[in-house]
This record gives C-alpha cells, sequence and structure tokens, in this order.
C-alpha cells in the first residue's frame, strides 16, 4: 500500500521572481511506496502501438518541463562571473557514450586547472546537442567562474573548438529562457526522441543552489496585486483515475521578485 504524508493544491516557486501553480484539484505529496510494490517494464519494442505513443508523449512532455527546471536553476545560480561555453568536436563524432565520457574528463580538468583539487568544486549545467552535420557539441553554463586563459580551455579540449562568453541579459527573469531554449531542440522530433532514448542529456554538478518550492492548501485562489503580475494563465492538467484521463484547471501566475 501507498501512504502519502500531505495534500496541496497550490505550489510556489521563487527565484529571482515568484511561480504560482494553483490546481482545481488537490494533490498528494510525499509518497511511501511499499517496497512489495512492483512495476512491469515493458520495452519499447514490445510496447503495444498506443503504449509507443503515449511513452513518446511522456518523453516530450520531460524535456519542456526540464527546460524549466533547469531555467530556475540557472536564475537561482547566476552571478556576474556566469558564462557561456560551447565545445564542439572537429571530428564528426556522432557516438553520445563517447562524447559524454570526453565532455566528463573535461570537466575534471577544468575543475583541477581552477581549483587545484580533485574535489568537485565548479558549479555548471550542460546539455549536449547535434549539429546538422550530426555531430555532437556541448553547451554548457558556468557559474562563479574564475578567470581563465581562452589558450589554457583550448589545452584542456583538444578535440575541437571553444568558445566563451560572458553573458550578459538586460532583465534578469530573462536569463535562464534565453539559455535553456538550448535544452528544448529536437524533442518535436520523434526519429530524434527514440534514437537518443535513455542517454543522458543534461549534467549538473552537485553544488548548484535550489530554488525555494513551498505548498499550500488554500481554500480559495489567491489574490495579486495587478502591478506585480508578469504573466498569468490557466490551462488544463491531466490525472489518471480508475484508467481514464480526467481534466483539470491550473492557474499559472508569475510574479515580480520581492526585492
Amino acid at each position: 500500500m501507498s501512504k502519502c504524508n500531505s495534500y496541496y493544491n497550490t505550489k510556489i516557486i521563487e527565484t529571482s521572481f515568484q511561480e504560482v501553480y494553483e490546481y482545481e484539484t488537490i494533490i498528494a505529496r510525499g509518497y511511501e511506496i511499499d517496497i512489495e510494490q512492483e512495476r512491469t517494464y515493458i520495452s519499447f519494442e514490445d510496447a503495444s502501438y498506443e503504449q509507443k505513443n503515449q511513452r513518446i508523449k511522456r518523453m516530450k512532455k520531460y524535456h519542456k518541463n526540464q527546460r524549466w527546471e533547469l531555467s530556475r536553476l540557472i536564475d537561482v545560480n547566476f552571478d556576474e562571473k556566469t558564462s557561456f561555453l560551447t565545445l564542439t568536436f572537429k571530428e564528426n563524432i556522432t557516438d553520445i557514450d563517447y562524447a559524454n565520457q570526453e565532455f566528463k574528463k573535461f570537466i575534471k580538468r577544468l575543475n583541477y586547472r581552477l581549483f587545484k583539487t580533485k574535489r568537485a568544486k565548479l558549479k555548471y549545467i550542460a546539455v549536449w546537442e547535434l549539429q546538422k552535420r550530426g555531430a555532437i557539441h556541448y553547451h554548457i553554463i558556468l557559474f562563479s567562474l574564475p578567470y581563465i586563459p581562452h589558450k589554457e580551455l583550448k589545452e584542456l579540449w583538444p578535440l575541437g573548438s571553444v568558445n566563451i562568453k560572458r553573458i550578459s541579459v538586460d532583465k534578469k527573469e530573462n536569463i535562464g529562457r534565453y539559455i535553456s531554449k538550448y535544452f528544448e531542440k529536437n524533442i518535436d522530433n520523434q526519429d530524434y526522441l527514440l534514437k537518443y532514448m535513455n542517454k543522458k542529456r543534461v549534467f549538473k554538478s552537485k553544488n548548484l543552489k535550489k530554488p525555494h518550492i513551498s505548498y499550500e492548501l488554500n481554500d480559495k485562489l489567491k489574490e495579486f496585486n495587478p502591478e506585480d503580475i508578469l504573466f498569468q494563465k490557466t490551462y488544463t492538467g491531466y490525472r489518471k483515475v480508475n484508467n481514464e484521463y480526467e481534466e483539470y484547471s491550473i492557474r499559472y501566475t508569475k510574479l515580480k521578485s520581492k526585492e
């Protein structure tokens, strides 16, 4: 049996601004799952046509949601020393496992060059992307990055080109959206999703600050000062009940920072 610890109908996410999700339905959180409860895994090849379609839809939704999660991480970690780094291979590398191994080696070398220790101190978020020719390259956000000459970066990445620049975005609330656009590319391409299914695409250091998230159970919708509202929209959510999907409304409100 599953046991729930709490319920909510309002979720508040705070970064440099505030996002408020207000759900028409009450949502359970903090589940404790019975360890004897098992789920039967069906491979994509063995799945039915409908199961395959549902799995592709879930993958697309996951990547879209991940973009916004990364956007928030970028927002709360951004500082005046944040830089945007792109790494490419001079060879037409299409093997993602090999590419990811080389990327991880680069991160370790860069960490040691900057901090003179094998202990992970580098703060970053990275994603790989495909060029038109099919070659893999990496976009990396580096936070609180000490100065390092371009020549030294080339020494740390001898496999291709290195391009780095400081990030300058006029409005702070646009920083995450500006950078995270790279994380949503190709998700509408079904062949792309299937080819790279179960391949890790996003890499994050463990020392990043996290957005503050709180939950509330309210009797009615919140009232906001119109001048504080940056964006507001009501859309439809779905939940599975007795093998059927029920609709419910979600009001999303984005508010200015309280600072």
